[in-house]
């Protein structure tokens, strides 16, 4: 079923504050799910909420909570999360970690004890708004791990993000936005749910086997996701660990604590005045003058084109707020379970979902 984006944000945002967020958090929490949607990621939409419905049932997300800044060292900026809405408390840590940038044109974000964050390359685009370059890296701690690295068969660290993007005209151009394992976790739940196979190369099987089998992987957490590229995506996703988890928290999969229905994040982010090198104007046209060179090169074939990174993300997005985002029936059911949970009307919660088309 395809819905409007317009519907999913009212349900989101209904939610979220039967979870106790205020009007803001609720507001910058659904319009970060719905921008997952609409880009094509659904490993990080809307269906998030019933995950952080069971964390704030458990104490382990914190509506609405005030982030400690910790005293400046330089042009490093730390800020303690304390479990609150990883999409808010990321959004006011960047606002800090900026003004520094503006001061020293280069600035270093630890983001620790975070609730979710999400999808990073959100934090790509709002940095490139407001004319600043940024690389983002993600652990998450507060579980098992979910990735083998290269030559395991058991799970040594998680999906571990990386995303950067450069300002072209205040939008993130071009954007890299990736999961070091071949999938994000969200990608196998939303397998599970549709009842489908996923392609053989995305998951272990306990005894280290492929499978396409999404189940055992989601619902008992049985075997291991695969980290991308072999050794290159494992020696990746294993400096991520180091650098959110290691150096900016102080939590990686070793060393945090594994709780029920536990999911933290840690972020290391590097924020650059792109100004400090050069006029804005000169940089642009020599990002967009590469851009369009490897824009002009031969696609493999005359039924593909070349895209460049945020490109498939860009098109998803205009595609689906003209056609609506398609949600399946079981990631409904479990929102309007949620509801419930929480002490809403989920008949009413229903009535407000608006097909597409």
């Amino acid at each position: 079923m395809k819905y409007t984006a317009g519907s999913l944000e009212t349900v989101a945002r209904t939610i979220l504050a039967g979870f106790g967020c205020d009007d803001n958090e609720a507001s910058i929490v659904a319009d970060h799910l719905i921008r997952a949607n609409l880009t094509g990621h659904d490993s990080h939409g809307i269906g998030m909420l019933p995950m952080y419905g069971y964390q704030v049932e458990d104490g382990n997300l914190i509506p609405n909570q005030t982030p400690e800044f910790l005293p400046a060292a330089g042009a490093i900026r730390v800020v303690d999360a304390r479990r609150g809405f990883g999409h808010r408390m990321a959004l006011l840590a960047l606002d800090h970690t900026m003004e520094a940038a503006r001061e020293h044109n280069v600035a270093v974000l630890g983001l620790r004890n975070s609730g979710h964050v999400s999808r990073a390359g959100n934090y790509s685009e709002y940095c490139a708004e407001q004319g600043f370059m940024s690389i983002h890296f993600v652990n998450v701690w507060g579980h098992a791990p979910l990735v083998a690295p290269h030559g395991s068969k058991d799970p040594g660290f998680s999906t571990n993000p990386i995303s950067i993007g450069i300002p072209v005209a205040g939008a993130a151009t071009p954007m890299l936005d990736m999961a070091t394992s071949t999938v994000a976790l969200g990608k196998v739940r939303v397998a599970h749910n549709k009842g489908e196979k996923v392609p053989h190369g995305w998951i272990l099987d306990h005894d280290g086997n492929a499978t396409d089998d999404p189940s055992p992987m989601w619902a008992l957490r049985e075997g291991a996701l695969t980290a991308f590229g072999a050794h290159k995506g494992s020696g990746l996703g294993i400096f991520v660990e180091l650098l959110a988890g290691a150096l900016a928290g102080k939590e990686t999969v070793a060393t945090g604590n594994h709780i029920p229905r536990g999911v933290f994040n840690n972020m290391f982010s590097i924020i650059i005045n792109p100004q400090g090198f050069d006029e804005q104007k000169a940089i642009e046209a020599r990002v967009m003058e590469f851009y369009k060179s490897i824009k002009d090169g031969r696609p493999m074939s005359d039924e593909d084109e070349i895209l460049m990174p945020g490109e498939p993300e860009r098109r998803k997005t205009a595609d689906r707020l003209e056609n609506g985002i398609d949600i399946d029936d079981e990631t409904i059911s479990q929102l309007l379970s949620t509801a419930d949970n929480f002490k809403l009307d989920s008949i009413q919660i229903k009535g407000t979902l608006k097909a597409a088309g």
